[in-house]
């Protein structure tokens, strides 16, 4: 019955061609429209009924109630049923061409804006991270393309129009899709979950294929169970104590995922506990040899126990006692040696001593004096052992002088050993001899004037005698008409007499 009533009123709407001159036929033409006005109005009751009888029918078939539970669906539950039902459409009125092509074009465009950004989201798997938006969106595209095969070309724009709204709304969404992806996946990967890590990363280099995070996660979830395994036997030894064969698990474990926290921190645990074994032994062991008094071994093995844990107190108080103990063990052994050197007059050896346990201690009063000490005795050895090795510089009176005086230095200083008071003896000896005259007779021949420098002037004579001390002379004859003469006149030390001769015998 519908058939027959519509057909009718799309015959009627089909635009006709009117000629353009003709006046008894324009007025049969107004007839006719008249007519065919009159016509579609009858058509348009007949339609208006038979709707409404349909309309009675429907609701024979669906009481309110189901029509409120229907109303009460999920939204899942309302898109699947948006799916189902295909948009009816309308009869097409004949249009002006115009128009209808422009509506056509405009469609056309709106789908393929809609095409390709759906193209970019297909390309990104937006299906795989927001599969609800993802179904909203084709559904629209799907009822856009229902209305353009029906040529119903603006209510198909508009879905197109909607479709393009919901993907870019999706697009937009995307990089915070990829961000939980990521952080899902680094979960997955904590809970050892290989496979979801895997699903999560690789959906997320769909959408940025070049990200570095993904890209890592994805490597990480191909051997996460293995890891996960090491890990899991790593701590399982650490329960047993046996932290060798830990630390070897967890070592493995990172050679395989350098970036597994887990395998980090339990090698980190497990170096902690070794680490803190190693310093109680060390600590033990240090002080086991202070007791032992083998205070060198004592530091080294406290220094080490320093290095593994510099904020020990007990460490430091046990270092600073057997530094200590070091220092004032080595200040007693140079005291020792100090004094041994004394003993056996080695002052060199005693000054050295006494030097380094001024650099231990600058205030230690036995070695400021000891130091005090050794620099005199060494001090009077050298100069005695000066006159010992030249005993001719007591010639010269300025020295016989400087060496009587160090006789009495040297008889005033103490400690005065064996070594010391020979020297002084062997010197003593030396001054007597040098200070002992020895007799010399010179002969002349009453003509020449004799003069001995550093005694004075003879003059004439046969035969002068004098004392002179031990040293060099110089003895000048001079006379009128003859060549002078000298002589270089040596007295050593001990001779008894000595006789020269002196005159001028060559005329000129």
């Amino acid at each position: 019955m519908k058939n027959e009533s519509t057909q009718p009123i799309a015959e009627a709407i089909t635009p006709l061609v009117t000629p353009k001159k003709d006046n008894g036929a324009g007025r049969e033409n107004f007839k006719r429209r008249n007519r065919i006005i009159v016509l579609a109005l009858i058509g348009a009751f007949i339609f208006l009924i038979i709707g409404g009888g349909w309309l009675l029918y429907f609701l024979s078939k669906k009481p309110l109630q189901e029509q409120d539970a229907a109303n009460k669906a999920s939204p899942t539950e309302i898109l699947a049923v948006e799916k189902t039902i295909e948009p009816t459409p309308e009869p097409t009125p004949q249009l002006d061409p115009a128009p209808l092509k422009i509506e056509k074009t405009n469609a056309e465009k709106k789908l393929a804006e809609y095409l390709e950004i759906k193209g970019e989201l297909d390309k990104k798997a937006a299906s795989e991270w927001d599969k609800t938006s993802y179904l909203k969106m084709t559904e629209l595209g799907r009822q856009a393309d229902a209305y353009l095969m029906e040529k119903q070309y603006k209510p198909a724009s508009e879905r197109y129009n909607q479709a393009r709204g919901l993907a870019e709304e999706l697009n937009g969404r995307a990089d915070a899709a990829l961000q939980r992806l990521i952080r899902e996946g680094n979960q997955a990967l904590d809970d050892g979950n290989g496979s979801l890590a895997r699903r999560n990363f690789s959906v997320a280099l769909k959408i940025a294929p070049a990200d570095a995070g993904a890209q890592q996660g994805l490597k990480r979830a191909e051997t996460i169970e293995a890891v996960m395994q090491l890990i899991a036997s790593g701590r399982q030894h650490e329960t047993n104590n046996a932290w060798s064969l830990a630390r070897s698990d967890y070592s493995k474990a990172l050679e395989i995922d350098s970036t597994s926290h887990k395998a980090r921190q339990g090698l980190d645990r497990i170096n902690g506990l070794i680490k803190a074994e190693q310093f109680q032994q060390l600590l033990s062991d240090g002080l086991a040899a202070f007791h032992r008094n083998e205070y060198k071994l004592a530091r080294t093995r406290l220094l080490k126990a320093k290095s593994l844990n510099p904020d020990s107190r007990e460490v430091s108080d046990a270092l600073l006692q057997v530094d200590e103990t070091i220092r004032l063990t080595a200040i007693d052994k140079l005291r020792r040696t100090a004094q041994v050197a004394e003993q056996t007059e080695k002052w060199q050896s005693a000054l050295k001593s006494y030097l380094a346990a001024l650099d231990i201690d600058k205030n230690l009063k036995f070695a400021v004096r000891g130091k005090e000490r050794a620099l005199e005795q060494i001090q009077i050895n050298r100069r005695i052992a000066f006159f010992l090795a030249k005993p001719q510089a007591l010639a010269s009176d300025s020295q016989l002088k400087n060496a009587r005086l160090l006789l009495a230095e040297a008889k005033e200083i103490t400690p005065r050993g064996t070594v010391l008071t020979n020297r002084i003896k062997k010197l003593e000896q030396l001054v007597d001899v040098a200070q002992t005259p020895v007799k010399i007779a010179i002969e002349s021949d009453n003509l020449t004037r004799v003069a001995v420098y550093k005694v004075g002037k003879l003059g004439r004579f046969s035969v002068h005698e004098l004392d002179l001390r031990p040293g060099t002379y110089t003895i000048v004859g001079t006379r009128d008409g003859y060549q002078d003469v000298r002589q270089k006149l040596e007295v050593k030390p001990g001779l008894q007499s000595l006789r020269i001769t002196v005159k001028c015998r060559v005329k000129i």
